[in-house]
């Protein structure tokens, strides 16, 4: 199994550059989401072609999704966290997984996404949190 630990120190011009990714697709994320039903944006974000750029461990950037994406008290839904994850996942070359469950007594219908790699919750914080999956894409 691959290293999920945090651990690669990127230097400013490197953290620059992911924060911009990061930003980038959470817009395209919010955009689309309105627009497309799930399994049709999970797959239109999940094709990627062929790797590119550095490889960071899975769990360092499910970190720095959080961490740009949270602003203050605000804080985007997990849907739009795992989506961007998932792509930025995918364009390293990890076979990620996005994932949408339940509580496993749910009392109303709020569901919950996070992005698994081999089976492994990366992630965005707080990743799994207990729920139970219903629906898988990759």
């Amino acid at each position: 199994m691959r290293d999920l630990r945090v651990g690669h120190r990127l230097s400013p011009p490197a953290k620059l550059r992911l924060w911009l990714r990061i930003v980038r697709w959470y817009l395209v994320v919010r955009v689309r989401t309105g627009r497309e039903p799930l399994p049709k944006l999970a797959a239109r974000i999940g094709d990627v072609g062929l790797a590119r750029g550095d490889r960071l461990p899975p769990r360092q950037l499910a970190w720095a999704v959080d961490r740009t994406l949270h602003i203050g008290r605000l804080r985007p839904r997990c849907i739009f966290n795992a989506l961007v994850l998932y792509r930025l996942l995918r364009e390293q070359g990890d076979a990620a997984e996005l994932v949408i469950g339940l509580p496993k007594n749910p009392a109303d219908k709020a569901a919950h996404a996070w992005v698994e790699l081999d089976g492994v919750d990366v992630g965005p914080p707080p990743g799994r949190n207990g729920h139970e999956q219903m629906a898988r894409f990759a």
